[in-house]
């Protein structure tokens, strides 16, 4: 059955399907997208500072501006109503509500400046299943996985060099290695992107390390020097507690605690500050009676009493539209 979803000031149809479990969503999603390139970001999103997409560029500085929650949604209807996305169907668990509670609490907390670059520059930026497809499939053609891993997990490196997993002829991942500088290799049926063989500085079962540029997380694995790209969020590799991972340049700090600065909430991230402009998304930062935690900011008690509801309330339909609690307050989404 055919639903409507909300797209800007338009409606466009969404096919009814099996819904994606959030969580498993965003950590799919983040294996698949945060190691691509630069120029992978800078395909698909608008553009500041040289080419760069503004939110890169904030990310760079410390700043985090949270999306709309009506922005979320949309973007959840998707993900778990839009068939053929390239995910692993053990992952169609969870629904619109639950997705959305998962992606706001992400998006509007320090995290957020290294959040998968699929789910920032597809996920929030497709105005329909066509377009939310094309994006996280990455240029890979939508038959690509046809007569492949019929029986299980198959991977291929295409003629593009892209990583392609395959499981029962769908397509469950794609990496566009070039976009990384990196290579597609296939080992034990699972493709990946690799920088090339380990060297002496980086040796097989040594912690994960910062690259010599500063821009990438390395870690030898079966030889092959697996990496995290940093720059393509915006960020560097720095070693925090003695563990290497991306962060901003901005102040050190210790720690997970937060303070506000006005409606900003001000938290650490691996050691660097990390700013979330909670009131860009029609939330604060200084708690109160009866606000509720989303990500480091809160969601002030609605005017109305009529808006209020309770968390543990579960979701219904009321026709075309989901009716839920989301931070305390009624939430509709057709």
């Amino acid at each position: 059955m055919a639903r409507p979803t909300r797209v800007g000031a338009g409606i466009v149809t969404v096919l009814g399907g099996s819904v994606f479990g959030a969580m498993a969503v965003f950590t799919a999603v983040a294996a698949v997208a945060t190691r691509s390139g630069t120029a992978e970001a800078q395909q698909h999103g608008g553009s500041s500072d040289g080419g760069l997409p503004a939110y890169i560029v904030a990310a760079g500085q410390g700043l985090v501006t949270p999306p709309d929650v009506e922005d979320v949604e949309h973007m959840c209807a998707l993900l778990t109503s839009c068939p053929g996305l390239p995910f692993p169907p053990s992952m169609q668990m969870v629904s619109v509500p639950g997705c959305v509670q998962l992606m706001m609490n992400q998006l509007t907390s320090p995290d957020a400046v290294k959040f998968s670059l699929t789910v920032r520059e597809c996920g929030l930026r497709a105005n329909s299943c066509g377009e939310l497809r094309t994006c996280t499939m990455r240029g890979a053609a939508t038959d690509v996985c046809d007569d492949r891993g019929k029986n299980g997990p198959a991977g291929r490196c295409d003629d593009e060099g892209r990583a392609i997993n395959c499981s029962h002829e769908k397509v469950v991942g794609v990496r566009d290695c070039p976009r990384g500088g990196e290579q597609c290799v296939v080992r034990d049926g699972q493709a990946s992107c690799v920088l090339g063989p380990c060297s002496s500085e980086n040796k097989e079962g040594a912690a994960w390390a910062c690259s010599a540029s500063g821009m990438r997380v390395l870690q030898c694995d079966h030889g092959k020097l697996e990496s995290l790209d940093c720059a393509a969020m915006g960020l560097r590799c720095t070693v925090s507690d003695g563990h290497a991972g991306c962060s901003t340049t901005t102040q050190s700090c210790t720690g997970t605690s937060k303070h506000c600065d006005g409606n900003v909430s001000v938290g650490c991230m691996h050691g660097h500050e990390v700013r979330v402009d909670c009131g860009a998304a029609g939330l604060t930062c200084n708690s109160g009676p009866g606000a509720v935690a989303v990500g480091a900011c809160v969601d002030p008690p609605p005017s109305s009493p009529g808006e209020k509801c309770d968390p543990k309330d579960p979701p219904r339909c009321d026709g075309a539209s989901i009716k839920y609690c989301f931070a305390g307050r009624k939430r509709s989404y057709f």
